[in-house]
């Protein structure tokens, strides 16, 4: 039965179109349709931002492509290359490969100075800093001597005694005096014999009762004797060694703050110019021991010396000024030790020993 026509209007038939679109085909249609309209509107606006292209750049990029064409061509075939180009392209990368050694070369070299200029750099920062030390020892220095220079032109004078290098006479005797500590000490080795000799002779209990040494005095009774006697002199005191042989020696030590000062011998009755004066009067000369803190001390001492015609000789001693001598002088000898035994006799009494020599004479300046 014929469909009727609704408000006069005659309507197609859709049913091919209803049948297109609900199939697998027609959906591939409209997803086509959709793409190609996508693609135009993209290709639009790629077109819109492309950079307008001029003839002459067309031209220009046209030519580099057929160079670059006709290069390829001819690497292409070996034959078309040249010999010439060939031997001019090695030269030239044997030139490039030489710039480049001789490049690594001067970078290698830069590295090095520049190392090199660093150190020195910092010598001379090191020498500039020194330079600045010195130079305020030297400002120093200058102030020094300036204020010296104006010290030694105010100052008078001096009258300098030239050395006058001489021998004592034979008769004459060595007078020893000691100055230490800026004081003057006189050391009289035959009054300390005297008075040691004075404890210990009187002493016959002391002697040795072995037949062998019956003028020696027992070992063992003589020493505590000596030790006892280490404190008796108010100007020296005492040390005491036993040799093996039996002979004693004393070592004698100045005390401190013992003798005479220079003001001390300006006063009457000074035992320093006693001691002078009777040198003086026996023809003898003085023998000066000088620490190194009493020179200048020296120097006044010896101008007395001088003033009376006294011969004076001096030299430098340790700070120590020790003395020593031996007991045997007074003959106050111990007996020998149990296992010392006598040297050998010489084997050939005949012969002559050898000449001793000759003691240094004593110089007087």
């Amino acid at each position: 039965m014929a469909r009727r026509k609704q408000g006069g209007v005659a309507m197609g038939n859709l049913d091919s179109l209803l049948d297109t679109m609900t199939n697998v085909v027609g959906v591939l249609i409209v997803v086509l349709i959709v793409t190609q309209v996508n693609v135009s509107s993209a290709a639009k606006r790629i077109r819109a931002n492309l950079p307008e292209v001029t003839v002459p750049m067309m031209t220009e990029l046209r030519e580099k492509d057929e160079k670059v064409r006709k290069r390829l061509t001819e690497v292409k075939d070996p034959a078309e290359v040249k010999p010439e180009e060939v031997e001019e392209a090695k030269e030239e990368l044997r030139v490039l490969v030489a710039q480049r050694k001789e490049l690594k070369k001067t970078k290698a070299r830069v590295r090095k100075l520049d190392l090199e200029v660093a150190v020195i750099e910092q010598k001379i920062e090191e020498l500039k800093q020194q330079l600045e030390a010195e130079g305020g020892q030297v400002a120093q220095i200058r102030s020094d001597v300036r204020e010296k220079e104006d010290d030694l032109t105010s100052r008078k004078p001096r009258l300098v005694r030239l050395p006058n290098p001489r021998v004592p006479e034979k008769e004459a005797r060595e007078v020893l005096l000691i100055v230490r500590g800026g004081r003057l000490l006189h050391f009289d080795r035959e009054d300390i014999l005297d008075a040691i000799a004075s404890k210990v002779r009187p002493r016959k209990d002391l002697l040795s009762r072995d037949p062998n040494y019956k003028n020696r005095y027992d070992r063992n009774k003589i020493m505590p004797v000596l030790e006892g006697l280490k404190e008796s002199n108010p100007f020296y005191r005492f040390d005491f060694k036993l040799h093996q042989n039996g002979h004693i020696q004393v070592y004698c030590y100045p005390r401190d703050g013992k003798g005479e000062t220079v003001e001390d011998l300006a006063k009457p009755r000074a035992v320093g110019i006693g001691v002078m004066n009777k040198a003086d009067h026996d023809r003898n000369y003085l023998r000066f021991l000088v620490t190194r803190d009493s020179f200048g001390q020296y120097i006044a001492m010896r101008r007395l010396a001088e003033k009376r015609h006294i011969p004076v000789g001096w030299k430098f001693s340790d700070d120590v000024v020790r003395q020593s001598f031996y007991l045997n002088e007074r003959k106050i000898r111990a007996t020998p030790d149990p296992d010392w035994k006598p040297p050998p006799p010489n084997p050939n009494p005949g012969k002559k020993p050898p000449a001793k020599k000759k003691p240094t004479e004593d110089i007087l300046d």
